[in-house]
């Protein structure tokens, strides 16, 4: 986001001041907008990136042993390395989970073995939902400051600035 801010915000520079804020502003209506449309598009009931981070991790969780210890504590054994995983508390012994508050490869592998939705183990704030209120606002202009009751305040201002 930053490397895109940067970026654009470079365009941008050589112009008026007054000019350069209604780029601003054009430019962040626009990212508001396509990312609130990516955000209604998608049908997971997590983010796009948090299902992709998910993904990336599948390979891992599908090469572990997993012991049930009962039905939400379980151990898993990782190259030789030992995990316990709580779905019940969410926490892992390699912190990943309780850190992030998304699936590492262990809870995956437990949440595999128990055929449940590893959506319903990932914090909200990963959710499609937050992801949606996210972008629910719209970045407004500021409108034509020539006319109505902030032309006159203005003009009040500069006045009184002056004397």
């Amino acid at each position: 986001m930053v490397e895109s801010m940067n970026s654009f915000l470079l365009k941008g520079k050589e112009m008026p001041i007054l000019r350069m804020l209604d780029f601003i502003q054009e430019k962040l209506g626009e990212w508001f907008y396509e990312r609130r449309k990516k955000a209604n598009e998608i049908f997971h009931r997590v983010s796009i990136w948090a299902e992709e981070e998910m993904t990336k991790k599948m390979e891992l969780a599908c090469k572990m042993f997993v012991f049930n210890l009962d039905s939400m504590l379980f151990r898993l054994n990782s190259e030789g390395i030992e995990f316990i995983v709580d779905l019940k508390k969410r926490t892992c012994d390699c912190m990943e989970f309780q850190l992030d508050e998304l699936l590492c490869p262990h809870a995956i592998a437990a949440i595999n073995r128990r055929y449940l939705q590893k959506s319903d183990y990932c914090s909200n704030w990963y959710s499609r939902e937050t992801w949606l209120k996210t972008y629910e606002g719209h970045v407004n202009t500021v409108g034509d400051q020539n006319h109505g009751k902030y032309h006159k305040m203005y003009n009040l201002r500069s006045q009184n600035l002056q004397m």
